[in-house]
Formats: structure tokens, sequence, C-alpha cells
């Protein structure tokens, strides 16, 4: 009984293989591959569908797994042997780097998934690596350093230099440290000034190139300092429209030889002298409209700026 229990499974199995292999899209190409192209462009492709099988397949329909990407089908009913064209758009917004999106073809003999990649950059004629730097954190007035490289892929006689590079706050101490040809190596550093916080950066690097003479890139720097805030974040009490809603708060670790200067955009921060384990503030905001409003109070070691630390505050 057991045995014709197992053959019985087995020709099951057996047959839906079968089943199966009689009945398949094939995509040719299997993997789309758009190489490199330039930001904010749609890039056009085809694949053929092909039935390999012996049975008639039904395509039910094409679905991508982002809306930058979508395929169109010549025809959804394939016989034996039969091809159709499956043309594909994608969308190459403003993506950096290497991109890889899946156009899934549904059948009634199973699902086809179609690799689409494409390397994305901003410029025509210049090629940055990465795209994204992340420095590794670091304390304020300590070091903290990375490297990016920058590429030239026109084919001019004359030579292409990198002139000059800075930055956006002007936080990142940026030079060509070595050249290899049409490449250039990058080196940035965290400059002291830098406050404590999260900052994205905009380094921008000045070329003699024509077509494009300024290549921008982005660093983002992880601060942290020996001064905190507590509580942090500070988060006023819920406030009215047109009227006033302090909070008091504490500066920790703070060394100077005078106070800090405290600066907030909407409202005002002022030291109110010694709180339990440190420097007592207050800080006070008359919201002028319903709803959330977050700013920054910034804290200053003379004219340097030592800490920033979001301040929130909802008004109804």
């Amino acid at each position: 009984m057991k045995q014709m229990l197992r053959a019985m499974i087995c020709a099951w199995l057996l047959a839906g293989w079968v089943l199966g292999a009689e009945a398949q899209i094939v995509a040719e190409p299997g993997v789309v591959d758009l190489g490199r192209r330039t930001q904010n462009t749609v890039v056009e492709s085809k694949v053929v569908l092909v039935n390999a099988g012996k049975e008639a397949v039904t395509i039910y329909d094409v679905q991508a797994d982002c809306s930058c990407t979508a395929g169109t089908l010549g025809k959804q009913s394939l016989g034996a042997g039969e091809r159709t064209e499956l043309a594909i758009k994608t969308e190459t917004r403003s993506y950096q780097g290497e991109v890889t999106r899946r156009v899934v073809v549904r059948t009634s003999a199973g699902d086809v998934v179609v690799p689409v990649k494409v390397t994305v950059s901003p410029y025509e004629r210049w090629e940055v690596s990465p795209p994204f730097l992340t420095l590794a954190p670091s304390v304020r007035g300590k070091e903290a350093v990375g490297e990016v490289t920058l590429t030239h892929l026109g084919t001019d006689a004359g030579e292409v230099e990198v002139v000059s590079v800075k930055s956006e706050p002007d936080w990142v101490a940026g030079a060509v440290a070595r050249r290899e040809g049409k490449t250039f190596m990058v080196g940035l550093a965290k400059k002291a000034v830098t406050p404590a916080g999260h900052h994205m950066v905009k380094m921008t690097a000045v070329t003699t190139d024509a077509v494009n003479p300024v290549v921008a890139f982005n660093v983002f720097m992880s601060v942290t300092s020996a001064v905190s805030v507590k509580p942090a974040p500070l988060v006023m009490p819920v406030g009215k429209v047109g009227k006033e809603t302090r909070l008091k708060g504490e500066l920790l670790g703070w060394d100077g030889d005078v106070p800090p200067r405290l600066e907030l955009s909407k409202g005002t921060a002022t030291i109110v002298g010694t709180g339990a384990e440190g420097l007592a503030f207050e800080i006070a905001v008359t919201p002028e409209k319903a709803g959330a409003l977050t700013q920054l109070l910034r804290i200053y070691r003379g004219e340097e700026l030592e800490l920033e630390v979001a301040v929130i505050l909802r008004a109804e």
C-alpha cells in the first residue's frame, strides 16, 4: 500500500513537471543591462518572450517593483514556439549609482522575472564614486577623513583638471590627493569648526571640462560633542496660537570660561543660572499658526557653533 502511494505521488509530481516543461516562457535576453545613463531620462529597451513549450500560454499582465519601470506587451496569447515583444521603459529619475528593477511577466505557465539594471549618474562626462560619502562618526574638533574618486569619461584630446573643491557649509576641506590618468582621488577632511549634529554637506568640484564644469556630491557627517542638552530633543508643551509657551532645560558638560550664546530663530533662548547638573536655560516660543513647528536651538562657543538641538512644538 505504501509503495503504491509513493508511486502515485511520484507520477503526480512527474506529470506536473512535464506539464511545466511543455508550457514555459523564456525571456531573451534574460537580463537587461542599460549601462550608464544620466539622471532624469527615460530609457527604452526590448525583450523577446518565447513560448519554448508545447502548449499555448496566456500572458495575464506585466508588473514592476517600482513605478519608474513599466512593460508593454505585443500580444498576450502565445502558441507553441511563438514569440512576442516586451517593450520596457525605465526612468532614471534622480537615482545615483547602480539600480536594479524587476519586471514580472505573469503567465498561465508561471511567472517570468526580467531584471533591469542601470547605472545612473548626474553627469554626462563624470563618474563619482561613491556618489554619497559617509564619514566615520567623530567627536567635535577631532579628525574624520574620506575619499571620493572623480573619473572623467570624455574623449577630448586636451587635459582636463580639477581646479578646486569646496563645501557648503564650509565644514569640509577637499583637495586632489593624487591623479591616475583621467581619475582624480579627492581627499576630504572634516574641519575642527564643524558643530555637533548630523550634517549633510554639499561638495562642489570645479573643473576645466566645458560640458560639466562643476561636479557636485554629498558628504554626510555625524559629529558628537562633550556638550549635551537635557532633555533632547526639546519637546515643548502643546501651545496655543498667539500665546507664549516655555520650556526649561539644562546644558551639560559646558567647560567654557564664559557662558554660551543661545540662538533660536523663532523664539528666545536664555541662560537663567545653574541647574542640578549643568547650566539652566529657558526657551520661549509664541506660535503664529496651528500645526507642528520644528526648529534648531543653536549653541555657540564664542563665534563657533558648538551644538544644534531640535526644538519641537505643536500648536492648536
